[in-house]
């Protein structure tokens, strides 16, 4: 995208001080914040359209750095970024990335139900498919880009792939040569850009949890209190089945006329509350399928953060240390949250009682 290739730019161009103070001075003049670009992520949604969003408060001073920078590069970057093509895809993902923007946050969360984020992932998706049916969308990314276009002195005028001249000498012709009448700008954009982006989403979005069975997401989604079929006997047996718990009729009628009176209270929002409120004693077969489904992953954050964390922890100056000291710095590093807790004096003390008792042992055995 055109703003890793402005990060890029603005860090390997030999005119790099140059370029960072002019579009400095460039964002004063425009009365605009200072600011930089930081690195932009591949994987992170959150971070595209946060670079998005900087390059288009910042598309004025862009332009006018770039002006003053005259190598090939730069050249190069200044004449894509001067297109109407371009200012419309910087609309069009501040507008489609903005719509997932929530659900992003909510797959990195710590503590994420598989219920509730599939009900998410319905919303956003019927969101996205909606702006694809809807010619409102469409139009509105098109007058919001003329307004940019307008106000950076960029022509609306899309430049056509060229084609050969064909000579008709040897065919036998029963239509008109004449040139065709332009498509208009707003439906090319259009069809070229928003739409196979949009399609792409929505593909994305329905093959998202695709990976746990029909059945076993229906069962899932009976264990939510948003559900429509909350505690369905049906579908709890899908669940039940998959992982062999026997689930007790009885059980769950009891539990039903339980869970109502406490939702009606307001103690009962998610799965998670739901499950804290099924006694072991009172309801075993139910806990057990409300744990079964709370412990099925979401998506591989969690993973992703202990990669994460032996990146930072395995350094070059730690290159000797053993696989023993490593598994135990990694586990602090990522329980941090439960580390915090621990009385570190009470830790010292029951390390310095072991270290005297090793000392005692060794010396009887003298």
């Amino acid at each position: 995208m055109l703003s890793s290739l402005l990060y890029s730019t603005s860090l390997n161009c030999p005119a790099s001080t140059v370029s960072m103070q002019s579009q400095s001075l460039m964002q004063l003049n425009v009365c605009l914040e200072n600011s930089e670009f930081v690195q932009l992520s591949k994987t992170r949604w959150e971070c595209q359209l946060n670079s998005v969003k900087a390059v288009l408060e910042n598309l004025t001073a862009l332009l006018g750095c770039l002006e003053k920078v005259a190598t090939p590069i730069v050249i190069g970057l200044l004449s894509k970024l001067s297109r109407c093509s371009s200012v419309y895809m910087l609309v069009m993902f501040k507008s489609l990335l903005s719509a997932t923007e929530g659900f992003h946050k909510y797959l990195q969360k710590e503590s994420v139900d598989l219920a509730q984020a599939t009900l998410y992932k319905d919303a956003v998706l019927e969101t996205l498919t909606l702006m694809r049916s809807s010619e409102e969308t469409a139009e509105q990314l098109y007058k919001e880009t003329k307004v940019i276009c307008e106000s950076n002195n960029i022509s609306e005028i899309l430049s056509g792939p060229r084609r050969k001249q064909r000579r008709m000498d040897d065919y036998a012709v029963d239509s008109t040569l004449g040139t065709r009448a332009p498509c208009d700008t707003g439906n090319q954009l259009k069809h070229h850009l928003l739409y196979p982006c949009l399609d792409r989403m929505i593909s994305e979005l329905s093959n998202r949890f695709s990976g746990v069975g029909e059945k076993l997401m229906k069962g899932i989604q009976a264990c939510n209190p948003a559900a429509d079929d909350f505690l369905s006997e049906e579908s709890l047996n899908l669940i039940a089945a998959h992982y062999k718990i026997q689930l007790c009729k009885e059980e769950l009628l009891v539990a039903k006329q339980f869970l109502a009176k406490k939702k009606k209270e307001g103690a009962v929002s998610d799965m998670a509350s739901a499950y804290k409120l099924l006694d072991p004693d009172m309801f075993p077969t139910l806990s057990l399928v409300f744990q079964a489904a709370l412990t099925i992953p979401v998506s591989s954050s969690s993973c992703e953060r202990s990669f994460s964390a032996l990146r930072r922890l395995h350094t070059w100056l730690r290159r000797t240390m053993g696989q023993k000291r490593l598994n135990h710095l990694a586990v602090l590093s990522i329980e941090k949250g439960i580390l915090s807790t621990i009385n570190t004096s009470m830790v010292i003390d029951r390390f310095a009682q072991i270290v005297k008792k090793d000392k005692k042992d060794t010396k009887s055995m003298k």
